[in-house]
């Protein structure tokens, strides 16, 4: 039952993001590869902002904790 609702909504999202980003039109190869590329850019990105900017990269990471409610106010410590 939850493993179907999780499946759902990634569905969903997959589905939203295939029509946004117009992947829709190109053939399953195609879109495969569209995908596998996406992927591989976004974790260049991640990686290198992390290795590059490690204290920007960490102060990113708890604001969006804080966002999300998973870190309190007084959790976050200001480095200065």
């Amino acid at each position: 039952m939850v493993l179907n609702k999780i499946f759902d909504r990634c569905s969903y999202w997959y589905f939203f993001y295939t029509i946004l980003s117009n992947v829709y039109f190109l053939e399953p190869v195609e879109r495969w590869a569209c995908n596998v590329l996406l992927l591989f850019f976004l974790a260049l990105v991640f990686y290198t902002t992390y290795l590059y900017l490690p204290g920007h990269s960490l102060m990113m990471l708890h604001f969006f904790k804080y966002l999300l409610g998973i870190e309190t106010e007084a959790d976050i410590t200001v480095v200065t």
